[in-house]
């Protein structure tokens, strides 16, 4: 597994489980609030992944931080090994699994920046970076180790207006629709404030909040069990420039405005009971210093393990106008040409 396919699996995973949440939270407190003028950041991130019932808490951002990188590093030279031939393979294949194991172990280290339009994320264990620019179209990819660049039009990435060809026809006919069911679905949501802390410097104030959904007496399409997510936040005053200016023009899914169908199977339609408590919820755009999502559950058995995203953040400061050429191709850096993708 490569740093860049790895960590794209593992990006994919936070977004899912950000999205339940954020979901949950919007389809409660309605639309998120404006905070005026966005704020240019740059900020270290470590992301981590657990299982179990353990609750993280902030602590030493500097030395997480410092150990992700070192897992990065390891992983990105199990990668690039010097040896040929069988055994060599062998043990370079060991390697990388460890590396592997130890990255997911002590988590994925990434830098932010953001100005703008421009958005920059370096990944300091493979020495790279990637870099979008919108105002010219194009992104680029940097190799700090190698001294080189990458350029791939943005245009090229957008998705082709040609009609997609018909699936193939098959002698079975269509799929059947999902039987249709019913049960009885009790929907638990809680929130509540965990008061300041301050964070790496920062001023935060806590949230937390959680939701529990539990079918019985499920008949067709419907099965008893039950789906949990929940979330502790740590959210700063600044605002957060990933989400500048998306939030208020993105139509919500459907499920949104009844979150607790995202957990339901389709042709599922069940009794809903609904139960809420606690006080004020996170609020949305602003930047979190430390983030916990998990999601877990049970459907069909006994218990039911949960997964935990950790999101640290440390070393937030503001950018300007002196700092675009950040977003620019580095002096001495000589540009290379993607190997082309196979035709399948």
């Amino acid at each position: 597994m490569g740093v860049t396919r790895g960590r794209s699996f593992f990006t994919f995973v936070v977004a899912v489980a950000l999205v339940v949440i954020a979901s949950l939270a919007l389809s409660i407190i309605g639309s998120p609030p404006s905070h005026g003028a966005s704020t240019d950041l740059a900020y270290d991130e470590v992301t981590k992944f657990a299982s179990g019932d353990s609750s993280p808490q902030p602590g030493n951002f500097s030395a997480d931080y410092q150990a992700a990188v070192a897992a990065g590093q390891q992983l990105a030279a199990a990668e690039n090994p010097q040896g040929h031939g069988f055994f060599s393979a062998i043990h370079n294949m060991i390697n990388t699994a460890k590396a592997a194991q130890n990255m997911m172990k002590n988590g994925i280290a990434s830098r932010e920046f953001f100005l703008g339009d421009l958005r920059r994320t370096d990944d300091p264990g493979a020495q790279t970076a990637n870099v979008e620019r919108p105002d010219q179209r194009r992104l680029i990819k940097l190799d700090f180790a190698k001294k080189t660049y990458e350029i791939i039009d943005m245009n090229a990435m957008m998705p082709s207006e040609r009609p997609a060809p018909p699936p193939p026809s098959s002698g079975n006919g269509p799929p059947p629709s999902p039987q249709p069911g019913s049960g009885d679905f009790t929907v638990t949501v809680t929130s509540s404030t965990l008061g300041p802390k301050t964070i790496e410097g920062v001023p935060t104030v806590g949230y937390s909040f959680s939701f529990k959904g539990t079918m019985s007496n499920a008949t067709g399409s419907c099965h008893n069990g039950t789906f949990e997510t929940s979330s502790v936040q740590y959210i700063s005053s600044y605002p957060d420039p990933s989400e500048r200016g998306k939030l208020a023009n993105v139509k919500r899914p459907s499920f949104v405005q009844s979150p607790e169908m995202a957990a339901v199977p389709f042709g599922c339609t069940p009794r809903i009971t609904r139960h809420a408590s606690g006080g004020s919820q996170a609020p949305t755009g602003r930047l979190a210093m430390f983030t916990i999502v998990g999601i877990g559950g049970s459907t069909g058995t006994q218990g039911g393990g949960k997964f935990l995203t950790v999101i640290e953040r440390g070393n937030v400061r503001t950018l300007g106008g002196g700092d675009k050429n950040l977003f620019d191709i580095p002096a001495g850096f000589t540009q290379v040409t993607a190997s082309p993708t196979p035709a399948p």
